[in-house]
């Protein structure tokens, strides 16, 4: 073992004398393994009888702390637990940014990452002043901001656990954890995608045992697209900065949330199973729930529309235009709208589907033809909406809808329908 050790001392401090040639992922294991040299990991102060495997030591990477040491002819190291790992490599790459800047990290985007019980929810921080801080962690002063919580799964569902999150000049956010790093052997880092942190495969020359199981994991994303520089780019204020890497992530979120309700159930879908495509043309009514749930049907308040879907081996969908009104308790409400609904086959003659419509609504009691503000309905102008979903079910040529729905004309409704397919 100490042959190995050894070997890995002199490999590592040929790479600390090497530029990384744009290599981030290279960089950011690199960091992993110099904090995991200089922490050792206090299992007393985490509540475990014993301290756990301690992998990486100073003396494998002595060379390059006595460059970094100065006239101090020191190295700082510690014995502390994962916030304390998470604090040296976020204060490594602070003093150390242009470097990583120039290694493809993108700007200032680098922050301590902590969960505490729920695995579903990180916390991204950075490190405060006596006199500015959130809160008191580990005996240290934490800042954190209204865009800090991100929606995502940590690695390995880790909880109570502090690790370091890093943007890529391309957008792509990667994670580094050095204490599982040194309590493990090997370098613990990955990316986020699809709200989780998914662990790449490490370089396995910044390991000391490398398990075949770490062959399976995958390999972190090509570099892509070097965005272009933030509003933020030049600031020094942290609350700045994690604010416009909270507007990125809005961004990944919207996408990740089209890709969820939209793509995947709808789009991304392979339909060679079903044995026929329709083209139909379907005429449906919509009234509002409360004449059924009070029997008190009336066509001063309901929607007419024709609609036309098409349930192909390639795809699904329906468009269709709709004309409601409202004439009940004194209003003169019309609107018209132009619907779109994803549509997916869930077997050859039944699907579903989820869209919603938008267009114009007006008040011909108003002068003006502005809508009035009608009770139990949003206040929204000209603008008509509606949102719905349903069923489409065909027995041979014969086509028939049903659907429930809101909409700001008259509330929520349920609506049915028929028509007649063409065969394709």
């Amino acid at each position: 073992m100490k042959r190995r050790f050894a070997f890995l001392s002199v490999i590592l401090l040929f790479f600390s004398l090497q530029s990384f040639a744009d290599s981030f992922t290279d960089a950011i294991q690199d960091l992993a393994v110099a904090i995991a040299c200089k922490g050792t990991y206090a299992g007393a102060e985490a509540g475990y009888d014993d301290d756990p495997d301690d992998f990486y030591t100073p003396n494998m990477m002595a060379s390059r702390f006595a460059s970094e040491s100065g006239n101090k002819t020191m190295t700082a190291t510690f014995y502390g637990v994962c916030f304390n790992y998470a604090q040296f490599a976020f204060t490594e790459i602070k003093n150390y940014k242009s470097w990583y800047n120039k290694q493809g990290m993108y700007e200032s985007q680098f922050w301590l990452a902590g969960v505490h019980d729920n695995p579903n929810q990180i916390e991204l921080m950075g490190i405060g002043t006596k006199n500015d801080y959130s809160r008191l962690q580990n005996g240290e002063y934490i800042k954190t901001y209204n865009t800090s919580l991100r929606s995502v799964k940590t690695h390995n569902g880790a909880t109570n656990h502090a690790w370091l999150w890093i943007e890529r000049a391309d957008g792509v956010w990667f994670w580094v954890d050095p204490t599982w790093t040194d309590t493990g052997g090997y370098v613990v880092y990955g990316y986020v995608k699809d709200g989780q942190e998914i662990q790449c495969r490490p370089d396995e020359k910044y390991c000391i045992i490398y398990p075949s199981s770490l062959k399976n994991l995958p390999l972190p994303p090509a570099m892509g697209k070097r965005m272009s520089p933030s509003k933020t780019a030049n600031s020094t204020n942290r609350q700045e900065t994690i604010q416009d890497a909270g507007t990125e992530w809005a961004e990944v979120v919207a996408e990740s949330i089209v890709d969820t309700l939209i793509r995947k159930p709808f789009i991304d879908v392979d339909y060679s199973r079903m044995k026929h495509d329709y083209l139909a043309f379907v005429v449906s009514a919509d009234i509002p729930f409360s004449s059924i749930t009070e029997k008190s049907f009336s066509l001063n308040k309901m929607g007419f529309s024709l609609e036309m879907p098409w349930l192909l081996s390639n795809g699904a969908g329906l468009i269709g235009l709709e004309y409601m009104h409202n004439l009940e308790d004194g209003n003169k409400l019309h609107g018209g709208l132009f619907e779109v609904d994803f549509v997916r086959r869930l077997f050859t003659n039944v699907a579903w589907f989820l869209g919603g419509g938008v267009g114009l609504r007006f008040d011909t009691t108003n002068e003006y033809g502005a809508p009035g503000k009608i009770s139990g309905l949003p206040d929204t102008g000209y603008f008509a909406f509606k949102a719905d979903t349903g069923f489409i079910i065909n027995i041979s040529h014969l086509f028939t809808k049903v659907e429930v729905s809101y909409n700001n004309i008259f509330g929520f409704s349920v609506g049915a329908g028929v028509g007649f397919g063409l065969e394709l």
